[in-house]
């Protein structure tokens, strides 16, 4: 459960290794309890071709990566994968800490929170990026293919159950600059809509996110939720319940609901993707020179199909 415990300390890590592995030994052993005890070992034992060896600092100083490839060059499996193996990096970097008492919504939230904040940028790059690709090509029908790549990209990212990468590129495809383009949308597909829609159903905000909610009980990890969802959860708990009783006693009723929320993230911080990273396809999605800000890319899509005269 904190396995954050044994990563600076080898000696721990390899004592509890062979006290499982001695656990594991024991006939008497109940069915239940000789599965979690080989969960807990899988979780110690990880092997190191996982994303837990990576860190988004590390790929960003890759000295000898390989040029990177166009988004034409590069397929949507490709694109979906690398997205979601930089989404969880970021992701499992945020300390539990850094989900209690709001943080990140107070003034000086960048020193109190760094890890939340990097994932918040690292969530609006990725938005920008898939904003500026589609706003990049002055040719409609350059524009409506990336909008289709684009929704089959997201709809891999699902299939990994990174939810958070769906709702880069759904967020990336609402923005005014490009949700305006009718002459655009007219020229993109049927069936890329219908998929668009329910990417959307699945990651909408609505009733308090229930359908990704839902959607995440079910699910196996790997995953990468939606960070924004757990942020407004702890910040309804703590600012609707009191710490203490009117008896003057701790609320533990409020710790517990506080733990239950951060126990779910830990769960989906520690199980690692086995995806193996691509410098190519990394180096584009992080390329900051790629990007245009909210104000350019509207400008650009004034150009691109003015407004009719009212």
């Amino acid at each position: 459960k904190h396995s954050q415990d044994f990563e600076m300390n080898g000696e721990l890590k390899m004592s509890v290794v062979y006290l499982l592995e001695e656990v594991l030994r024991d006939p008497d052993l109940l069915p239940q309890e000789r599965k979690a005890t080989a969960n807990i070992l899988s979780a110690l034992s990880q092997d190191e071709q996982d994303d837990a060896q990576l860190r988004i600092e590390d790929i960003l100083q890759m000295a000898d990566c390989p040029k990177a490839e166009c988004f034409e060059s590069l397929s949507a499996m490709e694109l979906a994968e690398q997205i979601t193996l930089l989404d969880h990096i970021v992701f499992r970097s945020i300390p539990y800490e850094e989900f209690l008492g709001q943080g990140w919504m107070k003034v000086d939230k960048t020193e109190r929170t760094p890890y939340i904040m990097k994932t918040s940028q690292h969530f609006n790059d990725m938005s920008n990026l898939v904003a500026s690709q589609i706003m990049s090509h002055t040719d409609v029908g350059s524009r409506a293919s990336s909008i289709e790549k684009w929704v089959a990209v997201a709809d891999i990212c699902r299939c990994l159950n990174n939810y958070n990468g769906v709702l880069e590129i759904t967020s990336a495809l609402n923005r005014s600059a490009i949700y305006r383009l009718k002459k655009t949308w007219a020229k993109v597909s049927k069936q890329t809509k219908a998929l668009m829609d329910k990417l959307q159903k699945t990651i909408s905000s609505e009733g308090r996110f229930k359908n990704l909610r839902e959607t995440l009980k079910n699910c196996n990890p790997p995953c990468v939720p939606y960070l924004g969802m757990y942020l407004t959860d702890l910040a309804f708990i703590e600012e609707g319940t009191p710490n203490f009783t009117e008896e003057g006693l701790v609320n533990f009723s409020k710790m517990r609901m506080i733990s239950h929320i951060i126990r779910e993230i830990r769960q989906f911080q520690q199980t690692p993707y086995r995806i193996e990273h691509q410098a190519k396809v990394t180096q584009y999605l992080l390329d900051k020179n790629l990007t245009m800000d909210e104000d350019t890319l509207y400008d650009l899509s004034l150009k691109i199909e003015p407004r009719l005269p009212a």
